[in-house]
């Protein structure tokens, strides 16, 4: 992974830098983050695995809702959480990455006309 696709992965997961640095690199350092980004420091191999990891969660994510859309009637509604706290209220066993990923699926369904965001 290069850092110019590090860096479409965490506009895609809808997460800011520091959001990067602290759920996904676990430590808030957002200046190595960045320089990741910028192609000032090789990404870590823990780090190109886990932006993978949610790659892949994603693209299932929304396959498994496609499908279900395929065998659906009537409207196609999706919610869409704009805070974590209105998220885990319907998802209490959720995290924020969960969060961030459900809301990119949402958006990604949406610009496909495949779903209404309520």
């Amino acid at each position: 992974m290069n850092n110019l696709e590090l860096q479409a992965l965490r506009y895609l997961f809808f997460l800011s830098v520091k959001e990067s640095a602290t759920w996904i690199a676990g430590d808030s350092d957002t200046e190595t983050w960045s320089q990741w980004e910028s192609g000032e420091k090789e990404i870590p191999e823990d780090i190109i695995v886990k932006m993978e990891a949610l790659r892949l969660i994603r693209k299932e994510r929304i396959a498994a809702i496609v499908h279900k859309i395929n065998d659906r009637i009537g409207n196609n509604t999706m919610r869409y959480f704009t805070s974590f706290e209105d998220f885990l209220q319907v998802y209490p066993g959720g995290d924020f990455l969960q969060w961030k990923l459900y809301q990119s699926a949402a958006a990604e369904l949406f610009s496909r006309n495949l779903e209404r965001l309520c």
